[in-house]
């Protein structure tokens, strides 16, 4: 199938601002181009931030020869822009997804996204690359969307899947960790990580055993057969491979559909490092049953990370322009929840953040486009999601069915 250049690539104007992982980013030497000619691989990836590094990993890991191309330089588009909380919780409550899907299913959702957190956990210990993976209990409190007495029976079925936690009320939540809301779960088994430097480690990983890493390159065609794929870049490139991986983040190409998607705008900002007085007990990462939701966590240099305020907006002028007032917002919320916190701003930063309707992500076989496989984390959990679709994508190119391709499908309406 061929796909018109100007029909193929959907460029977003991804983000804007000063990400605060930008500024302590381990430097990565991406590869000189080599000349322009015809390569052949066993799988092309399309995208070099964290997606399609785990995927990067994972297939040569596998022993595969790996090509990776991206119209950006490595890991600096919406991975910049990622605030890095690795929860296995997921933006849709276990209640939605029963109701929705079955109990089973449910389950099974939330056992594979807890698994995934710990096979990043194994991955960063194993490749020793530095990427300030820790581990952190999750926060998740009582809001308008979730009150206590869904909270309790929001627990009752993560324990009936084998998920352990504890329901905390208003004054076990407010002795503890100092937050005054109506109540709150907490679940061990979450982790935080510098986005930049994780997607560094994956992809140094991948070089060392051999794949080829393009960047900047503009793929501008695509063509998949039931023989192979080949894609095509603007300034002359041809790969040739036995399946291809979109993982391109927000940037979703017009083949890929996308009835469940939407992008919206989210703002986050990064504090000057707190006093350890002002911060709370283990540095949980924190988020909220709401709509929209905001949420944060501590970084490795004692900072609060703060973002939320989503909004339905997919104007970058607009989205920009609300930057300072989304920034002041989210320091007004941020003393309301923590009054010892100093609020004051070091970074602030903007982008564009990809949705589903029910919460799951877009893994799996693209229709009509023989050997392509979607890789797209999103949500609120997206890194622990691209973790589960390299872990995915390598089982169904193999041949091998996947549990959760239904669920993930990515023409599901």
């Amino acid at each position: 199938m061929n796909e018109d250049a100007d029909d193929q690539v959907t460029e977003l104007d991804l983000r804007s601002g000063h990400p605060i992982w930008e500024r302590d980013a381990l430097p990565f030497a991406t590869p000189p181009l080599p000349p322009i000619g015809r390569l052949r691989t066993d799988v092309v990836i399309v995208g070099a931030g964290v997606t399609g590094a785990f995927a990067a990993e994972r297939f040569t890991r596998e022993g595969r020869e790996v090509v990776i191309l991206d119209r950006h330089l490595p890991r600096t588009a919406s991975t910049a822009a990622s605030t890095a909380l690795l929860q296995w919780e997921i933006d849709a409550p276990m209640l939605e997804l029963e109701a929705r899907l079955g109990f089973e299913a449910a389950a099974s959702i939330y056992r594979r996204s807890v698994g995934a957190v710990r096979a990043i956990a194994h991955l960063a210990a194993d490749l020793g690359g530095t990427c300030d993976f820790a581990w952190r209990p999750s926060l998740f409190l009582a809001g308008d969307v979730l009150d206590p007495s869904d909270l309790r029976e929001e627990l009752r079925l993560r324990m009936r899947a084998g998920i352990e936690g504890e329901f905390l009320s208003a004054g076990e939540l407010q002795s503890r960790f100092g937050f005054e809301r109506e109540g709150a779960l907490l679940h061990a088994g979450s982790a935080a990580a510098h986005p930049m430097n994780l997607t560094r480690m994956l992809l140094g990983a991948a070089l060392r055993r051999g794949a080829t890493l393009l960047s900047p390159a503009l793929v501008t065609d695509y063509d998949c057969t039931s023989q192979g794929v080949s894609v095509r870049t603007e300034d002359g490139r041809q790969i040739d491979g036995e399946i291809l991986v979109m993982a391109n983040g927000y940037e979703l190409p017009p083949f890929v559909p996308a009835k469940v998607h939407k992008i919206t705008s989210t703002w986050a900002m990064a504090t000057t490092p707190q006093a350890p007085a002002a911060l709370w007990p283990e540095h949980a990462l924190v988020w909220e049953a709401s709509e929209p939701y905001v949420y944060m966590r501590v970084t490795a240099q004692g900072r609060i990370v703060f973002g939320g305020e989503d909004e339905d907006l997919r104007d970058a002028e607009r989205r920009d322009a609300l930057l300072d007032a989304k920034v002041r917002t989210l320091q007004g919320k941020l003393s309301e929840l923590v009054p010892a916190a100093d609020a004051t701003v070091d970074a602030a930063w903007t982008g564009f953040f990809s949705e589903t309707s029910d919460g799951l992500p877009l893994i799996g076989a693209v229709p009509g486009m023989p050997r392509c496989f979607a890789a797209f984390g999103y949500g609120g959990n997206g890194i622990t999601f691209s973790a589960i679709a390299a872990d995915m994508i390598a089982r169904l190119a193999a041949g091998q069915p996947d549990p959760a391709q239904d669920w993930f499908a990515v023409d599901r309406d």
